[in-house]
């Protein structure tokens, strides 16, 4: 036995319980529980061990293996979901697909760095409500928001459910904030391969992680090559269409040819290691997830406020959020739940537009948010985990129920 044999070996002893696969109800509701084995720590190892560390093979591998699996023709990986919507965005300025000043519509429902970066590239984020079924941007909002300088709208996915993309104009570019619906269909078809670009996270507490680390697809060659060059400093290196430029700039040094403004968004061949096996474990994953999510909407739909599948979707489950009746605490509910070990959090950002740094934007809230209001007092979600099951959402109706009666 080789020395990398006796470490996998070492490895698989001690890490043999992970990814953890089934959990009982008893132990508690926590929001993540360890998603990682010893096959992605094994392979992490090998990146280490390779000293090949930073974007090199199998973050190539694991970009095609993303895009295939989301029908699209690009991957780009980059350090984090939020690096992934700025990447995104940028590369759509640097395209000439958005200008500076160009407004974006944006659900005031989602997590911060949905809206943080149109702000970032120059872009004026215009506010909209959600839908009351499903919690994604509302087509209805939107188009009473619009203005003669709205370019754009970045659809969230909120939680899992995948927004309505075909209620959208054609004039309007659509891109996707995909980062919490891993394997969540809409139409038949995944989120990620619906609008002009898509972004993922692969965040710890997501459907797979990388620990840190995201993703965009696109079918674009030129939003690709974009992003390929912003995420690292400018450089022309991994850009397809890197020997065009070479050889109009032949004064310059191809290893040091910067095309474009740029950032440092790289990701590392461990994360690239992670995400290679994580992505086997994804489809089972996201079924038994779906299948909690139908299950728990069934046992608690008489006692909360509850967000099915929407018709022609199927759901991700990233997490499962519900809205307390009105007159009630939310407050004293999720204190309730905590006690029981049921861990709870609010409904992402809640209405982003009351949030403290809202202020300091230049931004536009030209309509009502009703629904974003709604979730911002009483919306909260618990986790959902492809190590739960029926009896989990049993725990916590019981749960939900005994305060009902306080």
């Amino acid at each position: 036995m080789t020395r990398r044999e006796q470490i996998a070996a070492l490895v698989r002893e001690e890490m043999q319980e992970l990814p953890v696969e089934s959990a009982a109800a008893a132990e508690g509701h926590p929001l993540v529980l360890p998603p990682y084995g010893a096959d992605e720590v094994i392979d992490a190892l090998d990146a280490l061990l390779s000293t090949h560390v930073t974007m090199g093979r199998r973050c190539r591998d694991f970009e095609a293996t993303w895009a295939t699996y989301c029908g699209r023709k690009h991957g780009v990986m980059v350090n984090s979901g939020s690096s992934a919507v700025l990447l995104m965005l940028a590369a759509c300025i640097a395209t000439g697909r958005l200008s500076p000043g160009d407004e974006v519509l944006c659900p005031a429902v989602t997590w911060s760095t949905s809206l943080f970066p149109i702000v970032q590239c120059g872009l004026v984020p215009v506010m909209v409500d959600v839908d009351p079924g499903t919690l994604c941007i509302s087509p209805a909002s939107a188009r009473a928001a619009r203005g003669p300088r709205t370019r754009a709208v970045i659809a969230v996915h909120l939680l899992g459910q995948p927004a309505d993309i075909d209620a959208f104009d054609d004039d309007l570019l659509v891109l996707e904030d995909a980062c919490g619906a891993h394997g969540a269909q809409y139409k038949g078809r995944r989120v990620g391969s619906l609008g002009g670009a898509a972004s993922f996270s692969f965040f710890f507490s997501h459907h797979i992680t990388t620990i840190e680390g995201g993703m965009i697809v696109t079918d674009s060659d030129a939003l690709a090559d974009a992003m390929r060059s912003a995420r690292a400093h400018g450089w022309v290196r991994e850009r397809e269409d890197r020997a065009g430029w070479v050889s109009r700039h032949r004064e310059i040094d191809p290893r040091f040819l910067f095309v474009s403004s740029g950032y440092n968004l790289r990701p590392t061949e461990v994360a690239g290691a992670f995400g290679l096996v994580q992505a086997r474990r994804l489809p089972a994953w996201v079924a038994r997830r779906r299948q909690n999510h139908r299950d728990w909407s069934a046992k608690l739909r008489e006692l909360v406020g509850v967000f099915e599948e929407a018709p022609g979707t199927e759901h991700a489950g990233f997490a499962f959020p519900m809205l307390v009746r009105p007159g009630r605490d939310r407050a004293s509910l999720m204190a309730f739940l905590e006690a029981r070990r049921i861990e709870t959090r609010p409904i992402s950002g809640s209405n982003l537009a009351r949030q403290p740094a809202f202020a300091s934007l230049d931004a536009r809230c030209p309509v009502p948010l009703t629904m974003a209001d709604a979730v911002h007092e009483r919306g909260f979600f618990v986790g959902n985990s492809h190590a739960f099951g029926p009896e989990h959402g049993e725990r916590l109706a019981a749960a939900i129920a005994q305060w009902s009666q306080t």
